[in-house]
């Protein structure tokens, strides 16, 4: 009798188990490198030094999903970012500085999703990026150290939708500004669509935000726009866009920018992915000057998990008709001079 007991509980306990199906996850990944690069403060002079985050930011999180039936989930994902090279939070006095959001997901209709989130710009553009947003080197989600006009990464507060229907996926974001008595003031705003087929990708994807109200009741208004696409051609992976800012102030003449981009990617072994970019930042602002920047990056798996990287960048900065410039850099806390070389190696493990 008490055999049958048990058998009937644990039958019910494996049913439970069943219909739940819960998974939480934890996971992570750490990136350190050293780098070398020249013109590296205002009295010039080289400097080497260590850091975290070559080609991905370090970061470890929990993720869960829960099955609620009939194709239906519920998940979250809580993401924090730290900095390898000395074990510090990337966001002093944040935990979850990189995700924190909840949400419900069906395999037909897709997934809306609230809180702390990528912004569907964001979400886009890091697939055609050649170097993928890597931090050492591109001008992605910032273009470059001489102006920084980029687009919002992540926002807060925050209600996001993605789908997949075929082809085409659809992404769209909208992040409550919270300010009493305005609904516009720091509120924000963005959306993309896709389409794949076979080898070939393209896309199209927007963002807005506002600033906060002023006293007059206006705001600054800024947005990006941008149109990318790649081909797969066997090991080689083509892949181009560009990205359109504009930012208009509540007083003073409106910013208007854009940033060209192009690389290629080849898988030589199952091993080893060479990539090449190259970037050209054009800004129509007065006494400022438009720049470049190419990038080649050697990247070798020893595992599924670890791998080790050598990249190195140039970036140069375009001479104005009085043979002035604005000061560029590889990334976009190193601008001192009309030009830099950058030099990085890593090693990146993920769990």
């Amino acid at each position: 009798m008490k055999k049958h007991y048990l058998a009937a509980l644990l039958a019910g306990v494996g049913s439970m188990g069943a219909q739940a199906q819960s998974s939480v996850t934890l996971y992570g990944l750490v990136d350190t490198y050293i780098e070398a690069i020249n013109h590296a403060s205002a009295k010039g002079g080289d400097v080497v030094q260590a850091g975290s985050g070559g080609l991905s930011n370090s970061r470890f999180g929990v993720m869960g999903t829960e099955n609620l039936g009939g194709g239906t989930s519920a998940f979250f994902d809580l993401e924090a970012g730290f900095n390898s090279n000395d074990g510090t939070f990337a966001t002093a006095g944040t935990l979850f500085n990189r995700t924190a959001a909840v949400g419900l997901s069906n395999k037909t209709y897709g997934a809306l999703s609230a809180g702390l989130q990528y912004t569907a710009m964001y979400d886009t553009l890091i697939r055609y990026d050649p170097m993928g947003f890597a931090p050492n080197y591109t001008w992605f989600p910032t273009t470059g150290a001489s102006d920084d006009f980029s687009f919002k990464a992540r926002l807060a507060n925050s209600l996001k939708y993605v789908g997949h229907f075929g082809g085409v996926g659809i992404i769209a974001d909208y992040s409550f500004g919270g300010d009493a008595g305005s609904l516009q003031s720091d509120a924000a705003y963005g959306a993309a669509l896709s389409y794949d087929y076979a080898a070939f990708s393209a896309a199209l994807a927007y963002d807005y935000r506002n600033g906060a109200i002023t006293t007059t009741g206006a705001w600054t208004k800024t947005s990006n726009w941008s149109a990318s696409v790649l081909d797969v051609l066997g090991p080689v992976t083509l892949m181009g866009g560009y990205e359109h800012y504009l930012n208009e102030p509540v007083t003073g003449a409106s910013t208007i920018a854009a940033l060209a981009f192009a690389g290629v990617r080849y898988q030589v072994t199952p091993a080893l992915k060479l990539t090449t970019a190259y970037y050209y930042q054009i800004n129509d602002t007065a006494k400022v000057s438009n720049s470049w920047m190419g990038v080649f990056c050697s990247d070798y798996a020893l595992s599924k998990r670890t791998d080790v990287y050598a990249t190195l960048s140039y970036a140069e900065s375009t001479r104005n008709g009085n043979g002035s410039y604005t000061p560029v850099g590889v990334t976009d806390a190193t601008a001192f001079a009309d030009s830099q070389t950058g030099i990085t190696v890593g090693i990146r493990h993920r769990f």
